[in-house]
């Protein structure tokens, strides 16, 4: 896949992720595997902080939470 491909692709994704209400782990494990793709593109500081408020108004308790609040740990060291 060429770098133009990925970009292409990166940006349906963000593209899709700003219309979806984030509100489960899932989004929160999707937002922050977002962000650190996204690297750093201005958009990345903004996905992480929808991230992060998804998650403080979540309760963790199964792996779901874990997967997803490792993602967003390593988002986080991402993003310096």
């Amino acid at each position: 896949m060429t770098s133009t491909h990925a970009q292409q692709h990166l940006a349906r994704a963000l593209e899709t992720a700003d219309r979806l209400k984030a509100g489960g782990w899932e989004s929160v494990e999707t937002l922050a595997m977002l962000a650190v793709e996204l690297g750093d593109d201005h958009a990345a500081g903004r996905v992480l902080a929808t991230a992060r408020q998804a998650a403080d108004r979540l309760k963790p308790g199964n792996w779901e939470s874990v997967r997803a609040l490792t993602w967003l740990a390593k988002a986080e060291r991402a993003s310096g």
